[in-house]
């Protein structure tokens, strides 16, 4: 039975992910699950077999971090499960804004995939028709069916290097708003340390209040005294 284990052990950790799976980590599996999925479906679609070798490391990894977490458990020693890329620390909150902050980014890349779909339709059935009516049309199916869509997934691509290479654009001092207090800070009780009032010297019952005013000094005498 012990031998059973190990070889369906075996089976499971030579697929990505699903190694970390079968021992109950599901959100450790999955990333290695779609990280492998995400750089071949690149190096499939941009036709650039180069981009496949990245699959080696990301297979050895998943293999030999799936015998080291089993390891562990067996130790007591094992992590928490959770997500790679620190996407276990955000929570539906932060996902939320997450969201609402990038919602134009998250909508325009909707819209590219709408499109591309929309482009093989059409455009595979024009060609289409457009080879059977002249055969010598073949190029331009293949430039404009396969090649086209694959030359803007690159130019995109290569935009987007170039874009986290630029980096994010720093603020000049004047584009910095000014600070301006809140609504709490304008009240009557919120004053600053540094312009407080002086404290009044309590009132003396009977009698005239106590200032803070010094005593009158004595007058010198003279070096004889007075006559």
């Amino acid at each position: 039975m012990r031998l059973i284990r190990g070889i369906v052990f075996f089976m499971f950790s030579c697929i990505p992910g699903c190694g970390q799976m079968h021992q109950g980590y599901m959100k450790r599996g999955i990333s290695q699950t779609v990280l492998c999925c995400g750089v071949l479906a690149v190096a499939v679609f941009l036709e650039i077999g180069a981009l496949a070798i990245l699959l080696v490391p990301l297979w050895l990894y998943s293999f030999f971090d799936s015998y080291n977490l089993r390891r562990q458990r067996m130790d007591g020693t094992e992590d928490e499960d959770a997500y790679l890329f620190g996407m276990s620390d955000l929570d539906t909150r932060r996902l939320s804004e997450l969201f609402a902050k990038r919602h134009s980014l998250i909508g325009w890349a909707l819209v590219l995939l709408g499109l591309y779909a929309l482009y093989q339709t059409v455009v595979g059935q024009l060609m289409r028709w457009l080879r059977d009516l002249f055969p010598w049309t073949d190029w331009l199916y293949d430039l404009l069916v396969w090649d086209a869509p694959r030359i803007l997934g690159t130019l995109l691509i290569i935009a987007l290097g170039l874009w986290f290479i630029r980096g994010p654009k720093k603020r000049t001092p004047e584009e910095i708003p000014a600070f301006t207090p809140g609504p709490q800070a304008e009240g009557p009780g919120c004053k600053s340390e540094f312009f407080q009032e002086p404290p009044h010297a309590p009132d003396v019952p009977g009698g005239e209040p106590v200032t803070d005013a010094p005593a009158p000094e004595a007058e010198e005498e003279g070096p004889h005294g007075d006559n």
